[in-house]
């Protein structure tokens, strides 16, 4: 078995061919993307040991924006007797932290007795879209006591805290998920990706039996260390904390190893191994696969609190 090191016309034919349908498929699997789509972080919050119902409980961010008590968009369901608490809520500014409002002057002021408030759960408030990624929980009894948590930035996406009353501490927390998507990564996108270099292969004339023994054992083999990288980073998130990054780099890592494989095993009608032809493959085929997973890959990240 000869090794040949050559450009022909047949081989830009079929390299031509493979780009087109790499357009055919990225654009297939693509979407025009908008200023607002996309997920939005959220902060869901349990309060532990919480305090005598009636209560109030907001959060508080570093700015230097004071809200307007009297913006007529703040839609809070603090009862007509309890105008002092909003008050409370508004006047506070210690080291920076002022009222957490939205754009559109909606506060994150909280109350116990309104069940909308806390319709994730007992004693749980939730907030999402456009949220703060460093704040401070801030509570305020029917007493009148004023009750302020320490600072944390949240580091997952979908931020998950418990903030206990008695001790006037809060936390992030982080439980492993191994849902729908986890086994669309590790089952759906195998065959995608087996599809996609399958005929990405044939386009560059490297469709044989011979061949297809080769591009099944290296897929197999780059397909379970991405089921091990999937696998320990639903368990570390706090440490993987910069999945996209490391993905990205795994799939470096993986293009390079089928690139070298690919270079030495696969051979054409003349069952020969032309490399140039064999590189141009692996390296086309790896970033056509790449281009399809990711935008579906980044939004369930983001979902799982993994970006």
């Amino acid at each position: 078995m000869k090794t040949e090191i050559s450009l022909n016309g047949n081989f830009i034919k079929r390299f031509i061919a493979a780009s087109l349908v790499a357009f055919i498929f990225v654009a297939f699997f693509s979407r025009i993307v908008m200023a607002d789509t996309g997920p939005k972080r959220s902060i869901d919050i349990k309060i532990i040991n919480a305090p005598a119902k009636p209560y109030f409980v907001a959060l508080v961010m570093p700015t230097e924006y004071a809200a307007d008590i009297n913006d007529k968009h703040r839609y809070d369901h603090i009862p007509e007797d309890h105008d002092w608490v909003r008050e409370i809520f508004y006047e506070y500014n210690e080291d920076g932290f002022r009222l957490f409002t939205y754009a559109g002057g909606t506060n994150s002021i909280k109350y116990s007795e309104y069940p909308g408030d806390f319709y994730k759960g007992e004693n749980t408030i939730s907030y999402g879209y456009m949220v703060p990624s460093t704040f401070k929980v801030m509570v305020v009894t029917e007493s009148g006591e004023v009750t302020v948590s320490n600072e944390i930035t949240a580091k997952i996406f979908h931020s998950r805290c418990e903030y206990d009353y008695s001790t006037n501490t809060l936390k992030e927390v982080y439980v492993p998920s191994f849902g729908i998507d986890f086994f669309i990564e590790t089952g759906l996108y195998p065959v995608i990706t087996l599809v996609v270099e399958g005929i990405i292969l044939l386009c560059f004339g490297l469709f044989r039996k011979k061949n297809l023994k080769y591009f099944l054992i290296i897929n197999i083999a780059t397909q379970f260390l991405l089921f091990v990288y999937n696998f320990l980073s639903r368990l570390f998130v706090p440490v993987f904390k910069n999945h996209f990054t490391l993905w990205i780099i795994m799939e470096i890592v993986i293009m390079v190893i089928e690139t070298i494989w690919y270079s030495k095993k696969l051979v054409n009608k003349q069952d020969k191994v032309s490399m140039v032809r064999n590189i141009f493959y692996a390296i086309t085929a790896n970033l056509i696969s790449a281009l399809i997973d990711l935008p579906v890959l980044l939004i369930m990240a983001l979902m799982r609190n993994r970006l």
